[in-house]
């Protein structure tokens, strides 16, 4: 379970301050699915970051029950030079997964095709960073959070 307890969280820009998210209550149950659906800046990216912890909110408290999965949801953890298989097999290293696994069910989950095996900065493919289907790669976690935008 993870829990949003008056969550705000803004950013500075040069036109000033954009608030995000203002004063959020919600709990994430386990064992559920959740579609988290915006227009561009809506806040989608930010509300994974708040979850997994890779970024803390302004004012309130996030808990945590259980452990989150590594947010590959957000093109920053992407290594240019890799192909999108060799991206997640790195991950799954460092974290400790296991590597054949997390190959398998990031393969069922992002749906790449042939971009699998594209390097993420080629400047002749699309961009496997900025494909529709992105989501977190260890299938072990009591929490798993992913996004799709078509």
């Amino acid at each position: 379970m993870i829990s949003f307890e008056g969550v705000s969280k803004s950013y500075v820009t040069p036109i000033g301050r954009r608030v995000v998210l203002d004063d959020v209550s919600i709990v994430f149950a386990p064992g559920r699915n959740l579609g988290i659906l915006g227009v561009n800046g809506a806040g989608k990216s930010t509300l994974l970051r708040l979850v997994a912890g890779s970024e803390m909110p302004d004012r309130g408290r996030i808990t945590r029950y259980g452990r989150v999965s590594f947010p590959l949801g957000f093109s920053g953890t992407f290594h240019g030079s890799l192909s999108g298989r060799e991206n997640v097999a790195f991950i799954a290293r460092v974290y400790g997964a296991s590597v054949k696994k997390t190959l398998a069910h990031v393969w069922d989950f992002a749906e790449l095709g042939p971009y699998w095996r594209y390097y993420v900065a080629s400047a002749t493919t699309p961009p496997v960073g900025r494909r529709p289907a992105r989501g977190y790669t260890n299938q072990e976690s009591d929490s798993t959070c992913a996004y799709s935008l078509r």
